[in-house]
């Protein structure tokens, strides 16, 4: 007997980056943490769709020079939207689409 399928969250749920909003008079910085904005669930990697939502994702944050953040269960790894997007396979397409959207401005 097999075990059935579970419903786990979104690949693309885990990945967040911090936007440096400022610095303030004791030298603090002050980031704004941004997600993909995915409550998904689903038997599978992705939700429908929402592998295209990671990508937009790590092209809007290869554009602002970002590190992405990956965050499971107690494990955060830092990397840039590039090394991602080739660990996912997708590493041409993402290069292209950054290089083509250089500095439109930041992720929002």
């Amino acid at each position: 007997m097999t075990t059935p399928e579970t419903n786990k969250p979104c690949e693309c749920s885990s990945y967040s980056l911090l936007v440096l909003v400022h610095v303030n008079a004791d030298g603090d910085k002050i980031w704004q943490q941004t997600t993909t904005g995915c409550a998904a669930t689903t038997k599978r990697l992705f939700a429908p769709g929402h592998d295209a939502k990671l990508k937009s994702f790590l092209i809007k944050a290869g554009d602002g020079g970002h590190q992405l953040r990956r965050t499971t269960q107690d494990t955060v790894v830092d990397r840039g939207a590039a090394r991602v997007a080739v660990d996912l396979g997708w590493g041409e397409v993402v290069r292209e689409a950054i290089a083509r959207t250089a500095g439109r401005g930041p992720v929002a």
